[in-house]
């Protein structure tokens, strides 16, 4: 059960071993996964190896699988050839939440060959966390009693999150009940899921502008700073006017749900609130 099998390069690959380990190291995937859509978006920056450590011998115990639980503890090497099965699964999470607002942004924001003009008006401020209106140059100008619910970010977390029954947020969907008994009786989108997102976005418009195409990494390395400015935006929204945050959060979360529905039907920043207009956004 718990033996590994090596490829000739001397490689892991999760799809060589038993059942069993596969069991364990694919429910390890899955709580980083939750981990980046309910406590932090970059796992590799905070955590990184010994977050899945941790995660496999919790997935270990979960699965009984006491020989694979034992050898973790006994062979370090072991233990960190499974950590790296989930390192790369994180980095392939990455890639499929950049390649997903890559799908949706620039339809919405009208980004052709020789959009600069617009990218600057959205990346000034981030505006592209609103909603937009555009003038008859194509230009955008946000709804700033609206933050965080353009059509890009929605779309995103649907894909990402919601659109099946493997996705995190059906995987964990007790995380939200337990939002509703803490907060306002209404599920809520969490700040690591919609920062996440938020980040997606601005890393799509500054590849457009750089005409870099779609392949572009999306790494802590180079993102975490717009993540944590995010974080802190909406952290100091919920401190500056609660009732306003937590029924913006319900609301974005309503609009996730009600996106799948159609769709299962038919198939260190400054973060300054002087750009949010807080007293029109919704208090009821």
């Amino acid at each position: 059960m718990a033996h590994l099998v090596y490829t000739k390069t001397g490689s892991v690959q999760l799809t060589d071993q038993n059942l069993e380990l596969r069991k364990v190291v694919q429910h390890g995937i899955l709580e980083v996964k939750a981990y980046i859509a309910f406590t932090h978006r970059y796992s590799e920056i905070v955590a990184k190896n010994s977050y899945a450590q941790e995660l496999l011998l919790q997935a270990a115990k979960c699965h009984k699988t006491a020989p694979i639980e034992k050898q973790m503890y006994v062979d370090d090497e072991y233990l960190l050839a499974l950590a790296n099965l989930i390192d790369a699964h994180v980095s392939l999470f990455h890639t499929e939440i950049k390649d997903i607002a890559y799908k949706y942004t620039p339809g919405y924001f009208r980004l052709s060959r020789n959009c600069n003009a617009i990218i600057d008006c959205l990346l000034v401020g981030h505006s592209y966390i609103f909603l937009q209106t555009f003038d008859t140059e194509g230009l955008p100008s946000p709804k700033r009693q609206k933050p965080y619910q353009g059509q890009p970010i929605v779309d995103t977390l649907y894909e990402t999150f919601f659109k099946n029954s493997k996705s995190v947020g059906l995987q964990f969907a007790q995380r939200f009940l337990d939002i509703v008994e803490n907060k306002t009786g209404r599920p809520e989108i969490p700040i690591p899921m919609l920062a996440m997102v938020s980040t997606a976005i601005h890393a799509v418009l500054i590849a457009k502008k750089n005409k870099a195409g779609e392949d572009f990494k999306f790494t802590g390395n180079q993102f975490c700073d717009i993540y944590t400015y995010h974080v802190a935006l909406l952290e100091r929204i919920r401190r500056t006017a609660p009732v306003k945050f937590h029924k913006m959060m319900a609301n974005i979360y309503e609009e996730v749900q009600h996106f799948r529905r159609d769709a299962i039907g038919v198939y260190g920043t400054d973060t300054s609130l002087a750009f949010l207009d807080l007293e029109g956004m919704d208090d009821e």
